[in-house]
């Protein structure tokens, strides 16, 4: 993977992904992999041991010509990939951390090239007694079959994964998780996840 011991020192360029919607440090992202741009970016990271950027979608759509992405995504990672008979290729990533898009430009076979810089992930603060509403919420989320959550029951005390998680999988617009995503203090976080959940009541 690139290295990001000295986060924002040095920029890198990595292959940008657009989605129509928002991933997290901890997201698990599934993905079907058909378009021949998409099957040999996966095939030249898989063999460099390095992973790509996914960013939500700005305007355009996942297939065809490239989409305009926002600025603000997030590094993943492969953990696990399987080629189907009919040439599909089905992978798990894992969000790593958080990335500013710089500039981007546009290769030959339609891929999207991002200049980033990696951001600092939010620190890992102990969830307060009066927050645990939220563990109940995300709880009850995950008993859903659609919600797949990271198997890692020590984050289920910070409070930035619990954020993180309730914004991915809450029924609100994508560009409400993006403005999340984007936000850098974990107190702001806070409130504009309240805030939401006010909203959904």
């Amino acid at each position: 993977m690139p290295n990001t011991d000295n986060i924002g020192s040095d920029n890198q360029v990595l292959p940008v992904f657009p989605l129509q919607r928002v991933v997290f440090p901890d997201s698990v992202l599934r993905l079907q992999i058909f378009e021949q741009r998409y099957l040999d970016m996966i095939a030249r990271q898989l063999s460099n041991n390095q992973g790509f950027v996914t960013c939500l979608i700005k305007k355009g759509n996942e297939t065809g010509i490239p989409a305009t992405p926002f600025s603000c995504g997030t590094y993943v990672e492969i953990v696990d990939f399987d080629q189907r008979e009919d040439g599909i290729l089905l992978i798990t990533c894992l969000g790593k951390q958080r990335v500013t898009i710089n500039s981007t430009s546009t290769l030959p076979d339609n891929l999207i090239s991002g200049n980033v810089s990696f951001l600092e992930n939010l620190p890992q603060e102990l969830i307060g007694e009066q927050q645990h509403e939220l563990i109940n919420l995300l709880t009850d989320l995950g008993k859903h079959p659609q919600v797949e959550i990271l198997e890692a029951p020590e984050r289920w005390q910070h409070m930035d994964f619990i954020v993180e998680r309730l914004t991915e999988f809450l029924p609100v617009s994508e560009p409400q998780k993006q403005a999340i995503l984007e936000e850098s203090q974990l107190e702001t976080r806070i409130a504009m996840l309240y805030q939401m959940l006010a909203w959904l009541k």
